[in-house]
């Protein structure tokens, strides 16, 4: 009885342990199939992303779509598959992609902001929102993210949420011009003029001796018509920075609106004389003079423009305008040659601009200096081939230094690119007159009666 038992006891033993083997020998197989089967999808997802950034589309499509049929949960598989849609803008089946992705790892906030940015392709700017805003929480302290969400709440017409987004954008980066201008920008659209102001108010607080704040909060209050209040700005500035080219621009414009053109035109002149502000913000100042100086001929206004442009002159000397502007203002006074020699070196700098070519014909017409024009020859023609103001202007150089050929050959290029009946009188009679000292009175003739001015 004993040994029987003995021997069951050993059975048992030898039977758990090939039981025990047995395991053994499936877990160790299963565990070398799943790592041959991990060391592949690495393999194939490689491939994959080499397959997409060469721009081997179908092949990347084939390659990322393969590893989901081995692997149904392998997210960044779907991820792939993602951009890939992206790109051929199947933006519908990108989504989905990602939906997919983010089943299977719910917290990766890559793939929410690869959907977010689907979403806004889509136009679905409202379900893009929606996901930044859940970025934005998870990652706290990323301005880029904050940037987006802005992005779509400006898309989506909620400027109010814009500048709650920029104000947390602030709160991570800290105060921002240009967040600033901004902001100010979406309280004048919604017609918030003291909120706009309080942007820079914010910043005075911080910066009290930056003038550039007083500048704007004050420009903002002028544009609206509030012009006291803006002035509480400037006077501020004053103090800090009496000569900025800013500020005496937006005196300038305040001062005219008071109606106080001498003031006005002190701060201008203040500003024309600094090198610092660029001539590009001058020109549309010096335009406006020069416009009143042309339409009133006063004294009092040809002598403000003329200051402007001696400054712009002055801090500008490669510019053409101010040579322009110093010609024109003296033909107003009409001093002929004055003009000319301004004009001049307006051309030496700028010569494509017909109408300083204009005034400079004009000027010679007055001084009866019409062959002047003919060092220009090869220049204008270049410039304006069928332009029959050029050409007459070359005829009648050309009659003024007795070379009648010349003269006719450009006077009748000139009249059959005339039309206005007064004009083709004129180039007539030239003709005429080029004609007679060619000794051909007969063409002459014909050419005067056409004109009907007759021979002197």
């Amino acid at each position: 009885m004993k040994r029987i038992l003995f021997f069951l006891l050993i059975l048992g033993s030898v039977w758990c342990t090939v039981g025990q083997t047995q395991k053994k020998t499936r877990n160790v197989a299963k565990t070398d199939a799943t790592s041959v089967n991990a060391r592949k999808i690495s393999v194939d997802f490689t491939n994959g992303l080499k397959a997409y950034y060469s721009g081997n589309v179908n092949e990347a499509l084939k390659v990322f779509n393969g590893i989901i049929l081995d692997n149904p949960k392998h997210d960044p598989s779907y991820f792939m598959l993602s951009k890939l849609y992206v790109d051929k803008k199947n933006y519908a089946d990108a989504l989905d992609a990602l939906q997919q992705a983010l089943k299977i790892d719910k917290k990766n906030v890559w793939y929410k902001v690869e959907m977010a940015k689907v979403y806004a392709k889509m136009g679905d700017n409202a379900s893009a929102a929606k996901l930044w805003e859940q970025v934005c929480k998870e990652k706290t302290n990323n301005e880029y993210y904050l940037y987006s969400l802005a992005e779509c709440y400006l898309a989506l017409e909620k400027p109010q949420k814009v500048i709650e987004t920029y104000n947390r954008m602030e709160d991570i980066m800290g105060a921002n011009d240009e967040i600033t201008r901004v902001k100010a920008s979406l309280w004048l659209y919604m017609n918030d003029v003291k909120s706009a102001a309080g942007e820079y108010d914010a910043l005075i607080a911080k910066y009290p001796h930056n003038a550039d704040y007083y500048i704007k909060a004050g420009t903002i209050y002028q544009s609206n018509g509030m012009t006291d209040k803006a002035y509480e700005y400037y006077a501020k500035a004053l103090e800090i920075s009496p000569n900025d080219p800013q500020l005496n621009l937006a005196l300038a414009s305040y001062w005219e609106q008071k109606q106080d053109h001498e003031k006005a035109s002190a701060c201008l002149n203040r500003v024309f004389a600094s090198p610092e502000v660029p001539f590009g913000e001058k020109q549309s100042y010096m335009r406006s003079y020069m416009a009143t100086a042309v339409k009133t001929r006063k004294g009092s206004d040809v002598k403000r423009a003329e200051e402007l442009a001696d400054a712009l002159v002055k801090t500008h000397p490669e510019e053409a305008e101010g040579y322009v502007c110093k010609g024109r203002l003296r033909i107003i006074t009409q001093q002929f040659e004055l003009a000319k020699g301004y004009l001049e070196q307006a051309l030496e700098r700028d010569n494509t601009v017909f109408v300083v070519w204009e005034d400079y014909c004009y000027v010679l017409e007055a001084l009866k200096k019409h062959s002047e024009f003919l060092k220009y020859e090869n220049e204008v023609l270049e410039l304006f081939p069928q332009n029959a103001a050029i050409l007459y202007q070359l005829g009648v150089g050309y009659l003024q230094i007795q070379n009648a050929d010349k003269a006719i050959d450009y006077l009748k290029q000139a009249l059959s690119l005339t039309y206005d009946a007064d004009r083709k009188a004129i180039v007539n009679k030239k003709l005429g007159d080029a004609y007679h000292l060619k000794g051909d009175e007969t063409t002459a003739e014909s050419y005067w009666k056409k004109s009907g001015l007759g021979k002197n």
